[in-house]
């Protein structure tokens, strides 16, 4: 199953992305919960029609009562020459005994329905909850899947983590509490006031009164609670944010011998916690007294008046209170009170999930990968990726994770198709930015990137991205086998492709010692591995996806030497005709591309083979003189520092005039 609008991203109710979550009334912010009710209106509609009954017939039971405690009071006060025993009122002609008779069989049959609507109901209510968990769930898991990289820049782990699970239920709460509770309150405290209004409608008037005090008490109340509601939803999601990092960086805080620190950090950011929920619960505390002083004014309001009436036998405009009548009233008025006594705990959710929606909705909200830019025009997607090499064009690409402060500035180069090009530069000058643009996991906000002919834009994403394969710097694996992480990209590929890869890769040695080879369940994030290997069985999943661009991002970085030389002479095979943007510090690596790029200060400096980038003065000759001479020892006049020796000029000058002689001979 699949809840409605799931399959573009876009859920049930988000109607108007022009228009902010900070903008949102509360009004707009109700309407956006309830439309999670449409996957589940059928069920809805049952749950309703059950209470409805079920509420019908309650009251009905109510009524039965003060007519059976009436006919016994006729019977009772009857003369006593005329009373007669209990079985001849059982089974007697007598007029009175026939009627209680009656009215006794109507009451148990009421009850008996009462008692089997309840489980309904009971059951009806609880399939409504866990569908619509299900498809809220369904709804915002989908949402995190299709959400652009920018929103995962800017919200934490365990601020998704705290929406997809507290305020998700906060809000399925009250959705289901607003529709199932309320009607019964409205339906309860209605159709009792009817029937008090029936007996006596002076009685139904005064039940009625304390209605506008409540009303005017919680919206009062409303103002002042869901700033302290947001304060501790923000608390909680920081206790989040820390177990989570703590957790994923366990090994990091031992160590470092941190772990005294990260307690007191947690503890600080509990008893924050705390005191948010101190200062709601205080709010609540003022609230509730009041909420049910004035029930309890109106219940004894009620049986003072109804008494009175009783004992005096006072006729107010024709009416007159009996017995029955007054044990309707108790109860209809004990009904009454336990229902409105529960609009605190209503109060309570609402507050909690106004709170709520808005962060839910910013999730549910956030634009997608692909959104189109403000003064845009989108353009028309194309039915599939032309067939090509996989040549790749940067035309004028500006590029900022924020838009006033670019990372990559009027970046243009030319990549032919089957070609291998190396991005090289210093730390933060913009070159894994660079390759993520490629896959369109941001959009540039000036130029465009072109492939195969084509504005990526125009692409169908999900056929984009599957001809683009990426071994990051950080290599993620899944708590699956081996061979369900390799053919991760192609999970319908299994057995000898997936084999070959890992061989290719150099993993297959390592991963036939493991106790169940190639379905070995790996420990989360692969944990039970040391960083090369993780390494390899990412290059494997590359490999395997069989891409038109392949992006190897410092892929050899947790590598040594000689295990990188094992590789690269298997992606040779792997690489050929098929365009490969490689990112590494290493020049051994770099120099056998077809082209290099060089990135300083998120500007194109250089671009050239690595023969003639040597023999031209720059960034490139600089790295490589330093990885070509070495170092000498400790740092002295005779021996300086590899530092010292990249600002001498000469120096970098003579050591890069060999390194390209060295290349020469070679060839």
């Amino acid at each position: 199953m699949r809840a409605e609008g799931a399959g573009n991203g876009q859920p049930p109710g988000v109607s108007d992305p022009v228009k902010s979550v900070a903008e949102k009334t509360n009004f707009e912010l109700m309407r956006w919960m309830f439309s999670f009710l449409r996957p589940v209106k059928s069920l809805a509609v049952v749950a309703c029609s059950l209470l409805v009954i079920w509420i019908t017939i309650d009251i009905l039971i109510t009524r039965q009562m003060g007519q059976a405690v009436d006919l016994i009071k006729v019977i009772h006060f009857k003369d006593p020459a005329t009373r007669q025993g209990f079985w001849q009122w059982i089974s007697g002609a007598d007029t009175d005994a026939a009627k209680l008779r009656g009215v006794m069989l109507i009451l148990t049959g009421l009850v008996v329905v009462n008692t089997v609507l309840r489980y309904f109901r009971e059951t009806a209510n609880m399939r409504l909850s866990m569908t619509m968990v299900y498809y809220i769930r369904e709804a915002v898991y989908d949402k995190i899947q299709h959400v652009g990289f920018s929103f995962h820049d800017r919200v934490s782990t365990g601020q998704l983590i705290n929406r997809a699970l507290t305020d998700l239920q906060n809000v399925r709460s009250f959705i289901q509490t607003a529709l199932l509770v309320t009607l019964e309150i409205v339906l309860i405290v209605g159709g009792y006031i009817i029937l008090i209004f029936t007996l006596n409608p002076w009685l139904a008037l005064v039940a009625a009164m304390p209605l506008p005090f409540w009303t005017w008490y919680i919206l009062r109340f409303g103002k002042r609670v869901q700033p302290a509601g947001k304060a501790v939803m923000e608390a909680e999601d920081r206790n989040v944010s820390i177990l989570t990092e703590n957790i994923a960086g366990v090994h990091v805080v031992k160590a470092f011998a941190k772990k005294e620190q990260e307690i007191e950090k947690y503890n600080a950011a509990c008893d924050t916690f705390f005191g948010k929920v101190r200062a709601r619960i205080r709010l609540y505390a003022a609230f509730t007294p009041v909420i049910r002083t004035i029930a309890t004014v109106s219940h004894l309001a009620l049986y003072l008046l109804a008494g009175i009436f009783i004992i005096t036998g006072y006729r107010l405009l024709g009416y007159k209170m009996e017995v029955g009548a007054f044990l309707v009233l108790g109860t209809a008025m004990g009904a009454i009170l336990q229902r409105l006594q529960q609009v605190a705990v209503i109060s309570e959710q609402y507050q909690n999930a106004i709170v709520s929606s808005r962060r839910l909705y910013e999730v549910l909200d956030a634009p997608g990968t692909t959104a189109t830019r403000a003064g845009e025009s989108p353009l028309s997607p194309l039915s599939a990726l032309p067939a090509g090499p996989g040549a790749v064009r940067f035309e004028n690409v500006t590029f900022g994770y924020d838009p006033a402060k670019p990372v990559l500035r009027d970046i243009t180069f030319d990549v032919p198709g089957g070609k291998v090009v190396a991005i090289v530069g210093p730390t933060g000058s913009g070159k894994t930015t660079l390759v993520s643009l490629i896959a369109r996991f941001y959009d540039p906000q000036q130029g465009r990137i072109i492939v195969d002919g084509s504005d990526i834009r125009a692409l169908p994403l999900d056929m984009l991205r599957a001809q683009v394969a990426f071994v990051f710097q950080e290599t993620h694996l899944f708590s699956d086998t081996v061979e369900a992480n390799v053919a991760y990209g192609k999970p319908h590929i299994v057995g000898g492709a997936v084999e070959a890869a890992v061989r290719l890769a150099q993993a297959h040695e390592f991963v036939a010692e493991l106790p169940k080879g190639y379905d070995t369940v790996l420990a989360e994030r692969g944990a039970s591995l040391s960083g090369g290997q993780k390494q390899r069985l990412a290059i494997a999943r590359a490999i395997l996806s069989d891409p038109r661009i392949l992006v190897l991002d410092d892929a050899t970085a947790a590598i040594d030497p000689e295990t990188e030389e094992m590789i690269r002479r298997g992606m040779r095979h792997v690489m050929r005709d098929r365009t490969t943007f490689l990112i590494a510090h290493r020049i051994s690596s770099v120099k056998k591309a077809d082209l290099v790029v060089v990135l300083e200060g998120g500007r194109v400096t250089q671009v050239g083979t690595h023969e003639e980038l040597m023999r031209e003065a720059g960034h490139y000759r600089e790295i490589a003189a330093a990885q070509l001479q070495g170092y000498d020892g400790d740092e002295d006049e005779e021996n300086p520092s590899h530092m010292k020796r990249m600002r001498d000029e000469l120096h970098v000058a003579g050591v890069a005039g060999a390194a390209v002689r060295e290349e020469q001979q070679k060839i």
